[in-house]
């Protein structure tokens, strides 16, 4: 199926610009969220627009300072994805859905091994090992972080990736 998308903006001297674009996935939103959409559906096949409001490189996912959690096991190798599922469910206060919390906690560590894979630069022990951390309610060291920046080097690894799709943004 492919859209076609009427876009007006207007400019700081309150002159607007019309542009006609073309996708079959409409992304709206830069952050990391909405850039992974974006890889995802094209390395699905769709032509894909992303849409952001925010200047490029710059959405609220930089503010995330303290890292991204996943059971590698790296520091903890008791840790697993149930434990780490326990752990969100009891700190939500058993208020979130059980099935996605599962889901996430089930592919936390793939997505964590997919951003280092393609270049993101989180905390390593001397022997190579990724650093993991204890973060709020953790039983185990589950946090994988780089310096104070961690959302804003998930989103440079993720605009990058897009970048190298040569994934349609505006």
């Amino acid at each position: 199926m492919d859209f076609n998308i009427l876009l007006i903006t207007t400019t700081n001297t309150n002159t607007n610009s019309v542009s006609m674009h073309s996708c079959d996935v409409l992304i709206i939103g830069g952050g990391s969220a909405g850039l992974r959409a974006a890889i995802e559906a094209h390395d699905n096949g769709a032509n894909v627009l992303l849409f952001s409001k925010n200047r490029k490189g710059d959405p609220h996912t930089v503010l995330a300072r303290g890292g991204i959690n996943a059971a590698l096991g790296t520091m903890d190798p008791e840790d697993s994805w149930m434990i780490h599922a326990t752990d969100t469910l009891r700190e939500g206060e058993f208020l979130a859905d059980y099935q996605r919390v599962e889901l996430l906690c089930k592919s936390a560590p793939d997505s964590v091994n997919e951003l280092v894979n393609w270049g993101a630069r989180f905390h390593r022990e001397k022997d190579g090992r990724l650093t993991q951390r204890f973060f709020g309610a953790h039983t185990y060291r589950r946090t994988v972080f780089y310096e104070d920046w961690t959302g804003q080097e998930i989103v440079r690894v993720l605009i990058e990736q897009v970048k190298q799709r040569k994934i349609n943004s505006i």
